[in-house]
């Protein structure tokens, strides 16, 4: 039996292009370091209250504890399940999450030793970036400015330097040269 071309390419299209399923590691660590650094990242990326609480907790009850002052991490999970967990006490269970590691995350990389694998290479989480919209400060101002005054500036030129007869004169004076000779 013979397959159609046409069966072929649209089996070959199927395949690539049904997006795959990324196979992630369904097991947690079980080291209360990498959990707690977990809670960290959860913090920078602006996750809510329940998430880090969970990954808190499981931090507390990870079977390998070592390199985690767990009285640290119990103090950053009473933080976060009072009331009212704001900006400030956002800040203050990173701290906390953060000394309870010794002020060092498990993934930073040794010194002097490149980063491979999943290493992240920095031992630094960096607060979510959210730039100012709109025209914030005096520099957004000038920069507004200055992008108005050079649109206006170039179409003022364009105008100001056209050339003085349009294409469609020089056609119709040029039809008119042809019809007299």
């Amino acid at each position: 039996m013979l397959v159609s071309g046409g069966a072929v390419a649209a089996a070959l299209l199927i395949a690539v292009g049904v997006p795959g399923v990324a196979w992630a590691d369904e097991e947690e660590s079980n080291e209360s370091a990498v959990l707690t650094e977990q809670a960290i990242a959860l913090i920078a990326n602006g996750a809510d209250e329940d998430q880090v609480a969970e990954r808190i907790e499981d931090a507390l009850m990870a079977p390998d504890k070592e390199g985690v002052t767990l009285s640290t991490v119990r103090e950053a999970q009473e933080l976060v399940e009072q009331p009212g967990y704001g900006t400030a006490a956002v800040r203050q269970v990173r701290g906390l999450l953060l000394d309870s590691l010794g002020g060092k995350l498990p993934s930073a990389p040794e010194a002097g030793r490149p980063a491979t694998g999943e290493e992240t290479g920095t031992s630094v989480v960096l607060d979510e970036f959210r730039p100012a919209r709109g025209i914030s400060d005096g520099g957004d101002a000038v920069l507004l400015g200055l992008g108005a005054a050079a649109i206006g500036g170039g179409l003022w030129l364009s105008h100001r330097l056209r050339p003085p007869h349009t294409l469609r004169e020089l056609e119709h004076r040029d039809r008119g040269h042809r019809e007299t000779s």
